[in-house]
């Protein structure tokens, strides 16, 4: 039993995470009661690697050859 709880309580927290971030930070709101929260979230996507959408079309187009 508490090795089920200890397994799913990680996976619990990030979905709740991901929930949070979508709903919020992600749209540009600040979260209700923590912004300091949606900030943090915030700066950690802007630090992440990511592709614009016109690379995204060029990738598409040569893996689709």
């Amino acid at each position: 039993m508490g090795a089920v709880v200890l397994v799913l309580l990680p996976a619990l927290v990030l979905a709740a995470a991901v929930l949070v971030y979508a709903a919020f930070p992600y749209r540009g709101a600040d979260t209700p009661g923590l912004p300091l929260v949606g900030r943090a979230m915030r700066r950690g996507v802007l630090r992440l690697p990511t592709v614009a959408p016109a690379e995204e079309r060029e990738l598409e187009a040569t893996h689709s050859r």
